[in-house]
């Protein structure tokens, strides 16, 4: 037996929700930045001025680096 498509609909047309913090929006970006740097960041001038881009193998987001000796973001805990 097939299952029934469920649907809803929104019934209001004005709904208040709280602002987003600076996290909770830097996470909804963050996908999109990791799978096309190119669009959000300079990266040929960053690969000019000597920075790589590397994953943190602590929180695995990725960051910019100018030396290999640094191995993680900076913002892992």
């Amino acid at each position: 037996m097939a299952e029934e498509e469920k649907t809803v609909q929104c019934l209001t047309t004005k709904v208040s929700l709280p602002p987003l913090t600076f996290k909770e929006i830097k996470a909804l970006a963050r996908p999109e930045f990791e799978k096309y740097p190119e669009r959000f960041y300079p990266t040929e001038t960053f690969a000019k001025l000597g920075f790589t881009r590397a994953q943190c193998p602590k929180c695995n987001h990725y960051y910019w680096r100018k030396s290999d000796k640094r191995k993680t973001c900076g913002d892992s805990k």
